[in-house]
C-alpha cells in the first residue's frame, strides 16, 4: 500500500533503510531526515484531513441540496397533479361548450329558416293586400264615376227639365192608350 503526499514523498520510503554510495545500506538512517519525513507526514495529514473535512461538508451541503430538490421534485408532482386535474375539468367543460355551441348553432339555423318562412309569408300576405287594395280602389273608382253620372242625371238643375219630360211622356203614352182603347177590338168582331 503506497500513500503518495505531493510528488517527491512516499510511505515507503521511511520504512525502506537508505542506501550508502558504494550499494551498502546504511542500517540506521540519520535523524534529521526521519524528522524531515515526519513532518512532511504531518503536513500530509493535516492537507488529508482538511480535504476529509471538505469532502464531508460537501457531501453533508449535497444531502441538503438532495433533500430540498426531492421535496421541491414532491411538490411539483403535486402541483403536476392538480394541473392534470383542472386540464381534465377544463377539457370536459370545453367539450360541454363545443356541444352547447353545436346546438346554439342548430337553434340558430331553425330560428333563420323560420324567420325566412315568415318573411315569405308576409310578402305574400303584403302582395294580397295590394291586389285587394287596388281591386278597391279600381271599385271606388267606379264607384265614383257612377255617383259622377248619376249626379249629373239627377242634378237639382236638371230636374224640371226632367219633371217636364217624364211629364210629356206621361201624356204621350196616356194619348196612346186613349187611341188604342177606341180602336174597336178585334176578339168582338167575329
Amino acid at each position: 500500500m503506497s500513500v503518495s503526499v505531493g510528488s517527491s514523498f512516499n510511505v515507503e520510503d521511511v520504512l525502506r533503510p537508505s542506501m550508502k554510495e558504494g550499494g551498502h545500506e546504511d542500517v540506521e538512517p540519520k535523524v534529521e531526515q526521519l524528522m524531515n519525513k515526519l513532518k512532511k507526514l504531518q503536513q500530509g495529514k493535516r492537507a488529508t484531513e482538511e480535504e476529509v473535512k471538505e469532502a464531508h461538508s460537501l457531501r453533508d451541503s449535497l444531502q441538503e441540496e438532495l433533500d430540498a430538490l426531492q421535496t421541491e421534485a414532491y411538490q411539483l408532482e403535486g402541483v403536476h397533479k392538480e394541473k392534470e386535474e383542472l386540464c381534465r375539468v377544463l377539457q370536459f367543460q370545453c367539450e360541454e361548450m363545443e356541444q352547447d355551441s353545436t346546438r346554439q348553432q342548430q337553434l340558430n339555423r331553425k330560428s333563420e329558416d323560420l324567420i325566412e318562412q315568415y318573411r315569405c309569408q308576409i310578402q305574400e300576405t303584403k302582395l294580397k293586400h295590394r291586389k285587394h287594395r287596388m281591386k278597391f280602389e279600381n271599385q271606388l273608382q267606379q264607384l265614383i264615376e257612377q255617383h259622377k253620372n248619376l249626379h249629373s242625371v239627377f242634378s237639382p238643375d236638371r230636374l224640371p227639365a226632367e219633371i217636364e219630360s217624364v211629364e210629356n211622356t206621361k201624356s204621350q203614352l196616356l194619348k196612346a192608350a186613349e187611341v188604342v182603347s177606341a180602336l174597336p177590338s178585334r176578339g168582338g168582331a167575329r
